[in-house]
C-alpha cells in the first residue's frame, strides 16, 4: 500500500449542514489521498445534531419544532449517540481513519480518545477533567469527559463503515443561554432524563477560555500525537457538500450522502 497523507484541517466551512455532511462524504469515498484526516473547527451556526436513535422517539417532531423556533439548524448526524446542541462556543473534532475497520469500534477507541482529551483539558489550566458519565447528563456515555465528576463538557460518537471510521467529538467551551435552553427543552420533548445542572462549558471553570483557544490546543495535540501535516479539505467534497438544501424536517446526513456521492470520487 502506498504512503498516504495524514492531515490536520482547521476551520469551519461557515455552514452547519455542510460541516456535518463533509465527514460522511469523506468516509464513503472509495479512494482518497489520505489515510487519516482530523478536522477541527469552531461552528458558526447554532445546531441541534440528532442521531438515528432520536428519530425513533415519538417526540422527534416536537423536538425539531423547538430547535427551529430557537434558531437552531436541525441535522441527523452520521455518528450515533443522542442529541447534542452547540453553537460558536463549542469545538467540533471529526477524526477520520481509513486504516481502521469494524474491529476498532467500541469501548477501546472511546477510552483512548477520552484519555487524550482529558490531558488536553488539564493542560489548559486548573480544570479537574475526568473520564466518565455524570448523573443526568445529555447524550449519556461511559466515556464522556466531565469536570469534577459533576458536569459534562465533552461527548463523542462513532460511525464505522467498510471504508473506515469517523470519531466525532463536541467540546463545550462557552455554553450560551440558548444552548442550555435548547438542550433542556429538546431533551424533554424526546423523553430523555436530564439534570440541567450537568450542562456546562469549560469557561464555567476557566472564564478566560475561548473556543478558539481550545481549538488551537486540540490542534496542537492531534498534530503532535498523530504526526499530522496541516492540509485542506478536498475542494470537490466541500463544493458538493455545499449543494445541500435542508428542508423542514431534520436533514439526514447519511440518507443524502448515500444518494449523492461526490461525482468522480
Amino acid at each position: 500500500m502506498k504512503n498516504l497523507d495524514r492531515l490536520l484541517v482547521s476551520g469551519s466551512t461557515a455552514n452547519a449542514v455542510t460541516d456535518l455532511v463533509i465527514p460522511a462524504l469523506l468516509l464513503r469515498a472509495p479512494e482518497t489521498t489520505w489515510s487519516e484526516l482530523v478536522h477541527i473547527y469552531v461552528p458558526h451556526a447554532p445546531t441541534v445534531a440528532f442521531s438515528g436513535r432520536d428519530l425513533r422517539s415519538p417526540g422527534i417532531a416536537a423536538a425539531t419544532e423547538i430547535a427551529r423556533a430557537a434558531g437552531f439548524e436541525t441535522v441527523v448526524r452520521s455518528p450515533g449517540g443522542r442529541m447534542v446542541a452547540y453553537d460558536s462556543g463549542a469545538v467540533v473534532i471529526d477524526h477520520l481513519d481509513r486504516t481502521t475497520g469494524i474491529r476498532h469500534a467500541g469501548s477501546a477507541t472511546f477510552a483512548a480518545n477520552a484519555e487524550s482529551h482529558v490531558k488536553v483539558l488539564r493542560g489548559l489550566g486548573d480544570i479537574d477533567a475526568r473520564v466518565g458519565e455524570v448523573d443526568g447528563e445529555y447524550c449519556p456515555g461511559e466515556y464522556s469527559v466531565n469536570v469534577a465528576g459533576t458536569v459534562k463538557v465533552i461527548g463523542s460518537a462513532q460511525r464505522v463503515t467498510a471504508t473506515g471510521s469517523l470519531f466525532s467529538t463536541v467540546v463545550q467551551v462557552v455554553i450560551s443561554d440558548r444552548v442550555r435552553a435548547v438542550i433542556t427543552d429538546v431533551s424533554e420533548a424526546l423523553g430523555y432524563d436530564l439534570r440541567q445542572s450537568s450542562v456546562a462549558g469549560l469557561a464555567d471553570y476557566g472564564p478566560a477560555l475561548t473556543a478558539g483557544q481550545v481549538a488551537a490546543a486540540f490542534e496542537a495535540d492531534y498534530r503532535s500525537r498523530l504526526d499530522l501535516t496541516d492540509g485542506k479539505l478536498p475542494a470537490e467534497v466541500v463544493a458538493h457538500a455545499s449543494t445541500v438544501t435542508p428542508g423542514v424536517k431534520p436533514f439526514h446526513v447519511d440518507d443524502w450522502t448515500r444518494a449523492n456521492p461526490v461525482p468522480g470520487v
